[in-house]
């Protein structure tokens, strides 16, 4: 649904939008309450260099993101299988939100939020790429006034989602020094 909310946003869609939202805010409660409650009952050892790779943001991953989000917003306007794109952006964003439900429902909140923001930062830039992309390769809606509204939609959305990537990586490095 990630690139549901990157189209939405492109074409300034709001009905679209509000669909994206909800389908993405209902998917990763389930993700975070299903290995949470699977973090609960099974012990996480947050050492484990599988574990530890989700709880930190490294360039690699911010690379990941943003590939995923273009590939994907690609792949859709290219008619690719549904499910290919699927495939692409979870594997950007699934591992840290899982990994941040199965730390946390083991008692290990500190490295639940690493994951965490892991995952905040990957949704952001697949978001950010997602739009880019259609933008680059011209998706607008079909009429001028909705390309109108569209253009400021998509302008603001862009700079909002700028913004919550900047205030989401000045906190991961205020939280790396404490």
């Amino acid at each position: 649904m990630a690139l549901a909310l990157a189209l939405g946003t492109t074409l300034g869609d709001l009905s679209m939008l509000r669909r994206a939202l909800f389908t993405e805010f209902a998917g990763i409660i389930t993700a975070m309450l299903l290995s949470a409650i699977i973090g609960a009952l099974v012990h996480v050892d947050p050492t484990v260099p599988e574990v530890v790779l989700r709880t930190t943001i490294g360039w690699g991953d911010i690379a990941v993101a943003l590939a995923s989000g273009c590939a994907g917003a690609l792949a859709f306007t290219t008619g690719v299988s549904a499910t290919l794109i699927g495939v692409m952006v979870a594997v950007a964003l699934l591992p840290p939100l899982v990994t941040f439900g199965l730390l946390l429902g083991s008692g290990y909140p500190v490295f639940a939020i690493g994951a965490l923001s892991l995952f905040f930062m990957k949704l952001i830039c697949v978001n950010i790429a997602g739009v880019a992309m259609f933008l680059v390769q011209g998706i607008h809606p079909l009429s001028w006034w909705e390309k109108n509204l569209a253009t400021k939609a998509t302008r603001i959305a862009i700079v909002l989602w700028i913004m919550l990537l900047a205030t989401l990586f000045i906190l991961i490095m205020l939280l790396k020094k404490i």
